[in-house]
């Protein structure tokens, strides 16, 4: 056992080594311990028979099961259920200690829940929960090491400083059995496909919005193409306007010759009568007085 030191200020020192292979020998702090799982600083707790799963209700002790049944076990994916370690710990007023969760549990894609930290004068089972973030079944095997922890002797002042209070967890508290019969787990496999599904909705909705865009890029061009073809209407109809003006005009024109051209061969019309009718008076009287000889 080393003592840590921050200046001149004594704090509390690691149980390690020996001393840590005696407390699992002796059974002093740690009961039904194991040397193999003793390493250097730190001791790694095992997983014990005793679980609490959703789909059971209640608490079930693996060691009652057949082979067969502790091979089903397992935390489904997106499930989160609660387990008890092999070991029990019965620390005393002067140890205290710092538990963190094995990594290859992390590498199976298994989160552990609960405390990191194990007060003086706790007495009893580790609680630990163990959620499934992958999406593979995690299977359940007493005996496997589930969490690690590294026990500090403390000083007097840091236990006057503490005030420790004695607890104790031997099962499954009453209030977690009532929470895990209502709870249901997530389905990841569901909500992947729900995932999929808003993903399907969103690139539709995409999709939709960029063909309303190019519609409106086409109703756009129409429009432009329409304004151009009344733009064109509008100036052959001007056009059309002027030139019927200049057409009327002309004709007017035409008209006022046709009637001046009229009048004179009228009058000269008249003259030719006229003269005429002068010769045609003296014939006669020519010839009525001829015949009166």
């Amino acid at each position: 056992m080393g003592r840590q030191c921050a200046g001149d200020q004594a704090m509390a020192k690691v149980v390690s080594g020996n001393a840590l292979k005696r407390a699992v020998e002796n059974q002093t702090f740690i009961k039904g311990g194991s040397l193999s799982c003793a390493e250097g600083l730190k001791y790694d707790f095992r997983l014990g028979t005793r679980i609490l799963k959703a789909s059971f209700g209640l608490p079930v002790d693996m060691s009652s099961m057949t082979e067969a049944e502790r091979g089903q076990i397992a935390v489904d994916p997106g499930e989160v259920l609660f387990v008890l370690s092999e070991e029990r710990v019965e620390l005393p007023k002067n140890i205290m200690a710092q538990l963190s969760p094995k990594r290859k549990l992390s590498h199976d894609g298994i989160l552990v829940l609960g405390g990191l930290c194990i007060d003086p004068l706790y007495h009893g089972k580790l609680l630990v929960g163990l959620y499934n973030f992958s999406s593979t079944r995690f299977p359940l095997r007493p005996g496997k090491k589930l969490i690690a922890a590294v026990f500090y002797e403390l000083i007097e002042e840091e236990i006057s400083e503490l005030d420790p209070v004695e607890t104790s967890i031997e099962d499954f508290p009453d209030e977690l059995v009532r929470l895990i019969q209502n709870y249901r787990p997530v389905v990841l496999q569901t909500l992947q496909e729900s995932l999929a599904e808003t993903q399907r909705q969103l690139n539709a909705l995409r999709t939709e919005i960029t063909s309303g865009r190019e519609w409106q890029e086409q109703f756009k061009t129409s429009l432009g193409r329409h304004d151009d073809q009344i733009e064109k209407l509008l100036k052959g109809l001007g056009e059309e306007k002027d030139n019927r003006s200049d057409a009327e005009k002309s004709f007017r024109q035409e008209l006022s010759a046709m009637q001046a051209r009229t009048w004179k061969l009228a009058a000269q019309l008249g003259a030719i009568i006229g003269g005429i009718g002068i010769v045609v008076s003296a014939i006669i009287g020519a010839l009525v007085a001829h015949s009166l000889r």
